[in-house]
């Protein structure tokens, strides 16, 4: 029995470094193709929005690794002050 994750294409974003727009990707769930060639599909998310266009793709599991950070700073969204202003 074979196993691929079913990704979705959400989005895109521009890289910091680069400049260059790249796409944000969903894993939704997993195919599964028997030894008869029987496929299943198991849907654990389910992506909405006006950018996906109704396509799942079919991978080889991702293997865990993941690009080191770059830095220990946690990146931030916004110009929040909330550490500044906590109390404690």
């Amino acid at each position: 029995m074979k196993r691929l994750d079913a990704i979705a294409t959400i989005g895109e974003y521009k890289d910091a470094k680069t400049g260059e727009m790249k796409k944000r990707y969903l894993k939704c769930g997993m195919v599964r193709i028997d030894d008869e060639g029987n496929i299943s599909f198991k849907m654990d998310a389910a992506p909405v929005g006006n950018y996906w266009d109704g396509w799942f793709n079919a991978k080889e599991p991702f293997d865990g690794e993941k690009p080191a950070r770059q830095s220990n700073t946690p990146t931030r969204r916004g110009n929040s002050s909330f550490e500044d202003d906590a109390p404690f």
